[in-house]
This record gives C-alpha cells, sequence and structure tokens, in this order.
C-alpha cells in the first residue's frame, strides 16, 4: 500500500564525524539529523531528541546478516520523518564515512518525498547502500525489486568509472546538499 509523501527537505549527506556546531548556518531548531550509525559524536546532543534518530546498523550489503538494516531501522526512520515538527527544513543523513549508508538513505528518502534520486545513484563519489535504499524503499511502500535495485547500483558504478576516465572532474561533490 502506498503512503502518503514525505515533506520535501533540504537534505544533507556527510560523514559523522562532519557534525560541528559551526556546520549550521541556520538555527538549529530547523535542522534533524539521521545518523545510521553506532558511531558516537559529542555534537549529536546538539539536536533535541524529536530531531534526533539514530538508527544503528552495519554498512552491510547481505540481508540476513543481524547487522544490517532491517525492516524495524526501516520503519523507525519513516516514522521520524513523519513526527518531525513543521519548522524543520533541513535534514542531515549520516554514516560513519558519509559514502554508502547515508546516500543509500538519502535516495530513499527523496524519492519518499516524490523527488528523484538520481542526484545520489549519478554521484560517483558515492557507493549508495542498496541493501538500505531497498529496505527504506519497500517499507514506505515503493517500487523497490532487486533487479531494479541492481540497475541503479551498475548505473553509479558507470559513473565511477567515467569520473575516473575524466581524471577525477565531474560536478558532483563528496559531501553533497540536495535541494
Amino acid at each position: 500500500m502506498r503512503q502518503r509523501r514525505i515533506k520535501k527537505y533540504t537534505i544533507h549527506i556527510l560523514a559523522i564525524p562532519g557534525i560541528k556546531p559551526d556546520l549550521f548556518d541556520i538555527p538549529i531548531q530547523k535542522c534533524a539529523i539521521i545518523a545510521c550509525t553506532d558511531r558516537d559524536n559529542k555534537y549529536l546532543s546538539l539536536f533535541p531528541p524529536k530531531q534526533l534518530c539514530v538508527v544503528p546498523f552495519a554498512d552491510i550489503e547481505v540481508r540476513d546478516d543481524p547487522m544490517a538494516i532491517n525492516r524495524a531501522h526501516a520503519r523507525y526512520i519513516i516514522r521520524f520523518l513523519r513526527q518531525l515538527p513543521e519548522e524543520v527544513t533541513d535534514l542531515f543523513v549520516c554514516c560513519s564515512k558519509g559514502g554508502s549508508r547515508s546516500p543509500g538513505a538519502a535516495a530513499a528518502i527523496l524519492r519518499m518525498s516524490g523527488r528523484s534520486d538520481r542526484v545520489v545513484w549519478d554521484n560517483p563519489y558515492y557507493v549508495p547502500n542498496w541493501l538500505v535504499y531497498q529496505t527504506i524503499c519497500r517499507e514506505f511502500g515503493l517500487f523497490a525489486p532487486h533487479w531494479y535495485v541492481m540497475h541503479l547500483a551498475r548505473r553509479n558504478c558507470r559513473c565511477y568509472k567515467k569520473l575516473v576516465e575524466n581524471n577525477g572532474v565531474c560536478k558532483y561533490e563528496r559531501w553533497q546538499i540536495i535541494d
């Protein structure tokens, strides 16, 4: 069953060590964070509990692994997004290094809000965790069969190869802000 869309947020994809007070150029009340890791950061305490979602799963793409994302994690993320205060405009999606789990979650969040996830899958600096993406999308009720998600992963791989061929020159950045 398809659910109503998630609100459109400005999404910031970054590594958890990048969370620092001087990062925020808008009031903290307008920010929320999803941390896809158990890695600690003393600045997470800046966020009120209603604006902080810590989901400790590993960067694993084996569905049956007990450390991998599961349906309960995905439901927790979706529930968190639905209960965010209306004044929240910016969503920080983080993991240990900002390259796999957080891009996978951010791509799913983009789709849940009715936006294109291409900006994540086409970024050669990311290797979105396909299991994170698929689990969140499926739990939300979005089309995400295995063949489709593998198509996205291959597309991401082609983008990386193109970056290498162009000597590392492209329009994307390592840590992105998606409006």
